[in-house]
């Protein structure tokens, strides 16, 4: 029987000879920490508090993990990706709140602790208790994160949850990867889409009128996140601005965003030049980026028989002559018989294990 020593907020293993023993780290988050003499023990921390009404599939999503983690007899671990304000630290927080209420403690490991002490520390927690590593690509480097492999495989006896944040994850190992006894399930956090905008600006938009205008800005990002989101409706309120006023003087640029994924059709004197004569298929940017894009494309040549020309046609963003919020859908008209259309392939988040 493991107990843990307590000294304050700090909890230490020990023996049975200790005064102050718990059989049980309580409910609640933990961090860890080493005394003068490279001991390991855990200090409690604030727990996290979720305020307002949580938007999206975090709810489903938190209800889903626990459920799994709970009717698997192994540990489970859960991979979190995307970038800053996409949700998934959201996520990653309900599902700590979600497990105190249960009674489950959560360890947020915010340095790169790794090796035999670390595992160990772990493994002495003989309760279930969910593992917090945020962001794990930037916390631990590639020879680190090898090192705690052992401690995602499940041979050790005792049943955890392991949640890994990370904005990147290319940057992750690839052994944990497509290895679902490592990580079980892998969810991909891109842009907010139209449903999730719209409920929230009708719920927090003073001039509800404006949540339409909100969405055709939204289109303008390859990945709209709940950040700009609510600093956009927050700004749109406080100077009773429509979305274009109001996103001016935010740290929220188009021409910053990377852009998303998108079919290209493209007109030439209104004849449609065929899919597969288009050199690439599908483009990857920003349709409104300052410096526009190219559409390469081949015609049948005037002077060889049986071959095809290489064209090349230069599109800027001030070409744009429609923009459909609905569709993601950019129309744009050089004004020399050149007609290209943009529509956003819509990015499905994916995992392991089909939501």
């Amino acid at each position: 029987m493991t107990y843990f020593l307590r000294s304050g907020n700090t909890f230490r293993p020990s023996d049975e000879a200790a005064l102050d023993l718990h059989t049980k780290l309580p409910a609640g988050n933990f961090i860890i920490k080493a005394d003068q003499f490279g001991n390991l023990f855990f200090e409690q921390i604030d727990s996290f508090e979720i305020k307002g009404k949580i938007y999206g599939d975090c709810l489903k999503n938190t209800d889903r993990i626990i459920n799994t983690f709970t009717s698997r007899e192994a540990s489970t671990g859960v991979m979190l990706t995307g970038e800053k304000g996409s949700g998934k630290t959201l996520l990653a927080k309900n599902l700590a709140a979600s497990c105190h209420k249960t009674g489950i403690p959560c360890i947020v490991i915010n340095s790169a602790w790794h090796g035999d002490n670390f595992n160990k520390l772990i493994q002495d927690i003989e309760q279930e208790c969910m593992v917090l590593f945020d962001e794990f690509e930037k916390v631990y480097d590639r020879d680190q994160q090898e090192a705690i492999l052992t401690l995602l495989d499940g041979v050790f006896p005792s049943k955890k949850l392991f949640v890994l944040t990370c904005n990147d994850k290319y940057r992750v190992d690839q052994h944990m990867r497509n290895r679902p006894g490592r990580i079980f399930y892998m969810l991909d956090f891109k842009g907010l889409d139209q449903d999730f905008i719209l409920e929230y600006c009708m719920d927090n938009l003073k001039n509800k009128h404006y949540s339409e205008g909100v969405c055709k800005i939204a289109t303008l990002f390859g990945e709209f996140n709940f950040d700009m989101l609510k600093a956009l409706c927050e700004e749109m309120n406080r100077y009773d601005e429509t979305p274009q006023e109001a996103i001016r003087m935010l740290n929220a640029k188009p021409e910053f965003d990377e852009g998303g994924k998108y079919n290209i059709q493209l007109f030439k004197n209104n004849v449609e030049i065929p899919a597969d004569k288009i050199q690439q298929d599908e483009f990857r940017g920003n349709p409104l980026g300052p410096k526009g894009f190219e559409v390469d494309y081949y015609t049948p040549s005037k002077d060889r028989e049986d071959d095809d020309d290489y064209n090349c046609e230069q599109v800027k963003s001030t070409d744009l002559v429609h923009l459909d919020s609905v569709k993601g859908m950019f129309t744009f008209g050089t004004g020399s018989g050149i007609k290209v259309i943009l529509t956003r392939v819509k990015e499905k988040a994916y995992n392991y294990y089909d939501f």
